[in-house]
């Protein structure tokens, strides 16, 4: 069915470089190949064209898309039509959500576009390796940052026999430094080690001066003066910005202790109270808050703050703990999706597929400070929201000073390359200037050694002005320190290309529905007239299968369909 009165959809920039590089390095003889872009740039997108790519040079005939998340499946899944139509495809597709216990029906449903996790993958790769064994599979691997060359997720993938394959992450480097499988990676003279080389690198700052991709950022750090009685007893007053100089110990002591402090957090949340209300005043309905909590408990703190100084914002706490079912933590992300919450107050739920353009401001409390994952948790922030002028998309985020800022303020004013590999990296150890996140200080069992006390803690530092002329604490960061880019000349209309896609797995399940639904009711009908004493079920399946010679498994739609229509006769036959 064409499509009118719509703006003309169009390959991004960066979109369509990767897909032309991607087309001259397979023409090349190369068969793997990284493409980076920034969050909401589109990497569906570029995985679906990809296989287009593929399917004209490589002569692939089937794409195994890969995710590492169930939300990132089904986020690639129902994306599909719309990537064709941007890429300009008219290419067939029949489309199936792999099922590890149902594999074999793949085969049998004549399927073209495939979308598994991982983690299904590395539970069977042998299947999917005889799967792909039948086929040309062009293989594309979403956040393939997950993908160390060590892990278990990379070592399934290789048994897999395909043709090409195209990598795609916004953030390629690993907080283990393990090489990604499947990357490129030239040395580099001045950094004196292996760097990788993706095919095509779309930074931020490129991506956010095309416009309608990434909001603006504000990240207001806020410094504060500590007083602390160290593990000697000596009293000494330090502030955040300069908890470097601490020992490492007391430094574990004093970030945990923070989290906690209400003389730390209430200004945090004050700040990112006031922004979330204020922008919902201006648009109502249209803005949302992000906090990241460090443990269970400390989300269920933060939940009480805010419902004892702000109880007119709606909070939901997601997280994995003991009293939170998985069934409940679902509803909550799904109501805070549909608008019934303000705030989403979470430990390590708003990960890679948490898609809320809504998300406006972001307050962080808690442990991780490495430069890759951060810059993960503001993208959940960043992406743009089209239903605001861009005037009012702006990423706001409240953050206490500290040390570890340095690079990923380094990276956000300048975008600095990533480090190199080096072999005492790739051998696993952390490198230089790196952290991963607090660790727990031991307890009581720790005797001889007392742990450092905060006596007291007061804001301190930096003043300036907001957008709005108010007088705020703190250091203020705006990315790139570019303005906004104008707005877009309003796009032509045009007739959408013709699209056809098979929803395989919709339609093997109404089968199945079809199939189920008029067995039953033979069943009963024949149970009327012989009595309950026999297996009904089983006697009308037996019969079917003599009669039509059909045994076993099905697997197709038709399958399900022709068994359903023998059962609705006999059925009828019962009744009349």
């Amino acid at each position: 069915m064409s499509v009118t009165n719509a703006a003309r959809p169009r390959l991004r920039p960066g979109q369509a470089e990767a897909l032309k590089r991607f087309s001259e390095a397979l023409r090349s003889g190369s068969d793997s190949e990284l493409v980076v872009v920034p969050v909401g740039y589109g990497k569906t997108v570029i995985g679906v064209g990809s296989f287009e790519v593929a399917a004209g040079i490589a002569g692939a005939d089937t794409c195994l898309y890969l995710t590492p998340t169930d939300v990132l499946r089904t986020q690639v899944y129902n994306g599909i039509e719309k990537a064709l139509t941007v890429i300009g495809s008219t290419r067939s597709i029949r489309k199936i959500l792999a099922e590890n216990a149902s594999l074999d029906r793949i085969g049998a449903t004549a399927a073209n576009f495939i979308v598994a996790s991982y983690q299904q993958v590395a539970a069977a790769p042998q299947r999917y390796a005889r799967l792909c064994r039948g086929r040309r599979v062009h293989l594309v691997c979403d956040e393939a940052h997950h993908l160390g060359e060590r892990g278990q997720w990379a070592q399934s993938l290789a048994q897999l026999p395909v043709r090409s394959t195209l990598l795609l992450s916004a953030t390629p480097v690993r907080l283990d430094r393990d090489p990604l499988a499947g990357a490129r990676y030239v040395y580099d003279d001045e950094l004196e080690g292996q760097v990788i080389d993706p095919l095509v690198h779309v930074t931020m700052r490129q991506a956010w001066k095309e416009g309608g991709i990434l909001k603006r950022l504000n990240m207001q750090m806020k410094d504060y003066a500590v007083e602390l009685r160290n593990a000697d007893g000596e009293v000494y007053e330090f502030t955040a910005s300069e908890m470097a100089e601490l020992p490492d110990f007391d430094q574990r002591c004093v970030r945990q202790q923070l989290r906690w402090n209400e003389d730390y957090v209430q200004p945090l949340v004050r700040e990112f109270a006031l922004t979330l209300q204020r922008k919902n005043e201006l648009a109502p309905g249209k803005h949302q808050g992000l906090v990241f909590a460090a443990t269970t408990e400390h989300a269920n703190h933060l939940n009480r703050v805010f419902g004892r100084w702000h109880p007119s914002l709606r909070c939901a706490v997601v997280h994995s703990g003991d009293d939170l079912s998985d069934a409940e933590n679902d509803r909550r992300l799904k109501d805070f999706h549909a608008g019934k919450y303000d705030v989403l107050i979470q430990v390590k739920k708003a990960s890679e597929g948490f898609d809320a353009p809504t998300v406006s401001v972001l307050l962080k409390l808690d442990a991780v400070f490495s430069r890759e994952p951060v810059i993960q948790q503001l993208g959940r922030g960043l992406r743009y929201n089209h239903a605001l002028p861009s005037s009012q998309n702006t990423l706001n985020v409240f953050i206490g000073r500290d040390p570890r800022l340095a690079s990923i303020i380094e990276h956000l004013e300048r975008e600095a390359p990533p480090v190199a590999l080096r072999p005492e990296d790739v051998a696993g150890d952390d490198g230089p200037g790196e952290f991963l996140e607090d660790v727990e200080l031991p307890g009581p069992a720790e005797e001889e050694r007392a742990a450092a006390e905060i006596l007291d803690v007061e804001e301190a530092g930096d003043a300036y002005l907001d957008e709005t002329g108010r007088f705020i604490e703190g250091q203020q960061l705006t990315m790139f320190g570019v303005t906004a880019p104008p707005p877009r000349a309003p796009a032509t209309m045009f007739e959408a290309p013709q699209v056809e896609v098979v929803d395989i797995a919709g339609e093997l399940q109404d089968a199945i529905e079809y199939c189920r639904t008029w067995t039953n009711r033979a069943a009963r009908e024949r149970g009327k007239r012989h009595g309950h004493g026999e297996n009904h079920h089983a006697a009308l399946n037996l019969a079917y299968g003599r009669e039509t010679g059909r045994k076993g498994t099905l697997s197709t739609p038709a399958e399900y369909r022709h068994k359903g229509d023998w059962m609705k006769r006999w059925y009828a036959q019962f009744l009349g």
